[in-house]
């Protein structure tokens, strides 16, 4: 069977992969459509994949993504043409979670300001300082990257919340709501962290309504999809002050357009979409699509296999 991977990638992976028994074709980053088809089976990415025309590629029976996130793709032709599809789920939990810290920590401390004082060399001590000890926050979505970032708040003795639709118990989190609750719990809570797949459900799932109910100085750190959140209506909250500050890694356009008024503004910490980076990234990049190439030459017990009806 033949696999069909970004150049960068097959200089990774390429051998071993064909250790397993596959042949390699690579393709051009920077002209990925050169071959109208390439003949593969299997193809294998991350959001490069929105570059090549894979609809044209008649063999194509697998792909395997070393991401998170499916929503770049075409879901209703891979579901119509029966293509098997994974996603990396799982395999990048310990480095965003840390990151989700990180920007909690970043707004509370006034990390901006430190830095700054410190570039200019000016000692000027604070007497207040905002703490995370005693506060709630609420996880959207109570999948493995927030079961990860709760574990590790837990230790900040805050009350930690999650919110999935059906409201199913999930360790380690205090309480878990259902969307009946939402609304109502919501303006209970310190920080809202967003943890949710992008699908037709999560879209814009912190709208203008949501923003006006929220408690007055909550704190926003979004990891998840860009779209789960009114960008207007969220830059509208931190003008006014309703929302103290927001950690934001993904963006509802990437990159995020230079004219946005959320590059100017001091209670915002921008990352372009680098949550999942960590020392180890090239294991865990590879983690699921390695595992699955293996099941196809065995048992065909495949890892993270995209529900459809669900969308992730």
């Amino acid at each position: 069977m033949k696999v069909l991977l970004e150049e960068k990638i097959a200089k990774k992976y390429g051998e071993t992969i064909k250790k397993l028994g596959y042949q390699v074709i690579q393709y051009d980053e920077k002209n990925p459509n050169e071959k109208e088809d390439y003949g593969e089976d299997i193809l294998i990415g991350a959001i490069n994949l929105e570059k090549i025309n894979y609809k044209k590629h008649k063999n194509l029976k697998y792909i395997f993504l070393t991401s998170v996130g499916i929503d770049f793709l075409d879901l209703d032709y891979i579901k119509e043409k029966e293509i098997i599809l994974s996603n990396n789920n799982g395999a990048y939990d310990e480095p965003i979670a840390e990151w989700i810290v990180y920007g909690l920590l970043q707004i509370d401390k006034e990390d901006r300001k430190n830095i700054e004082n410190q570039k200019e060399k000016i000692w000027q001590r604070r007497s207040f300082s905002h703490n995370l000890y005693g506060k709630k926050a609420l996880f959207m979505g109570t999948g493995t990257i927030a079961i990860a970032g709760a574990k590790r708040l837990k230790g900040f003795s805050m009350e930690l919340n999650g919110f999935n639709t059906s409201g199913r118990k999930v360790e380690p989190f205090d309480n878990v709501y259902s969307i009946e609750e939402l609304d109502e719990i919501l303006p209970q809570m310190d920080y809202i962290i967003m943890c949710l797949p992008g699908t037709e459900k999560t879209h814009h799932i912190l709208n203008k309504e949501r923003f006006k109910i929220l408690k007055d100085k909550v704190v926003i750190v979004n990891i998840s999809r860009g779209a789960t959140i009114d960008e207007e209506a969220l830059v509208e909250a931190l003008e006014e002050g309703k929302v103290r500050g927001a950690a934001l890694d993904v963006f509802e356009e990437e990159p995020l357009n230079k004219d946005s008024k959320l590059w100017e503004m001091e209670n915002v910490y921008i990352y372009p979409h680098i949550s999942f980076t960590c020392e180890d990234l090239g294991k865990r990049q590879f983690e699921t699509a390695y595992q699955n190439l293996k099941a196809l030459k065995n048992d065909g017990d495949f890892k993270n296999i995209v529900d459809f009806d669900k969308g992730y």
